[in-house]
């Protein structure tokens, strides 16, 4: 059997470290059979079959030796630690940086976590090296901390990551913004991203039959699956208007106009499939589900942008435009 019911609900590839741990201790080097009795008191259970596997992979990537012994084989590893680590003012300012930045990501677990390797890569240094971190600190500000702020469970972080890391299929059941419902759909989950400061899993969604984003907050319920997925990926469509897709797609035309043109020109155009200078303004052409959230990005440029395609929809912002003068 290759795991009971109690064993800790740990991924692959910690797992993993913890075995790379064990052996990079002893320089004596542990057989298998002491591996699994060493990994059962951290309430790891798994075959003698499993561990040889890991080691196995392990060794691809790092020194693990193996050695026979009185016809018994040990493996060990080399000696890797954070002790004593010296650290340039380079290197500390990057560090300084890089966790004001993940500041942003403090709601999210890994978030979180990574702020935490920050401070234990400082603080496993010289000791000089944490005063002068400690200073450096003050030096890098936010001004935009605050910004969209999910409320995203960490034990959905923790399935989605164990999930991805054995490739396991999940089930969710996932609440659409833009039909106000929620629907049961089997993922194969690929990789976790940040979209506009939002937590996202994207993958291969059943229902859909495509590569589909999922914002985590908007999973309700979520089980990882003992089927696992194959690991050819399918591509992903990489014509996602606001990079979250919808289920109809439509053909967008907008007409910017003014100062709008500009701003579009410098940090828009990735959204569009094309853009084309015109005489009444630029066009932006693009195929895609037309979401609250793309009607919010429209409506941000007020009266320097008009809606050519789909008609409904400038309908739709030329009554709101009339109730509002109406008011």
């Amino acid at each position: 059997m290759e795991e009971n019911n109690k064993s800790k609900d740990i991924s692959m590839s910690q797992r993993q470290i913890y075995i790379l741990s064990l052996l990079s201790e002893n320089p004596r080097g542990y057989q298998a059979d002491e591996i699994r009795q060493r990994l059962m008191y951290w309430d790891i259970n798994v075959s003698r079959r499993t561990i040889l596997r890991d080691i196995d992979e392990l060794s691809l990537n790092y020194g693990i030796s193996e050695e026979d012994r009185d016809g018994k084989t040990y493996f060990s590893a080399d000696k890797y630690t954070l002790k004593n680590v010296d650290l340039t003012i380079s290197d500390l300012a990057s560090l300084a940086f890089a966790k004001e930045m993940l500041g942003e990501y403090a709601h999210l677990e890994m978030g979180r976590h990574a702020i935490s390797f920050i401070d234990k890569i400082v603080e496993n240094s010289a000791s000089l090296n944490k005063l002068q971190f400690e200073k450096l600190c003050g030096n890098f500000r936010q001004t935009h901390v605050g910004g969209n702020k999910d409320t995203v469970d960490w034990k959905t972080e923790h399935i989605l990551q164990n999930a991805i890391d054995g490739r396991n299929k999940i089930e969710i059941d996932y609440y659409s913004f833009s039909s106000d419902e929620s629907t049961k759909r089997i993922i194969h989950p690929y990789n976790m991203l940040i979209i506009d400061s939002y937590l996202c899993v994207e993958g291969y969604c059943e229902l859909r039959e495509e590569v589909r984003r999922f914002r985590v907050s908007r999973i309700r319920a979520i089980e990882m699956l003992d089927e696992h997925y194959p690991e050819d990926i399918p591509e992903k469509n990489e014509e996602t208007f606001l990079k979250l897709a919808g289920d109809n797609t439509e053909d967008i035309e907008i007409i910017f106009t003014g100062e709008s043109i500009r701003y579009v020109k410098e940090y828009e155009t990735d959204r569009a499939k094309r853009v084309e200078d015109r005489k009444d303004g630029l066009h932006f052409y693009q195929n895609a589900a037309v979401t609250p959230d793309v009607i919010r990005w429209i409506r941000g440029f007020g009266p320097e942008v008009k809606v050519v395609k789909p008609k409904w929809l400038y309908e739709k912002l030329k009554d709101e435009a009339r109730r509002y003068l109406d008011d």
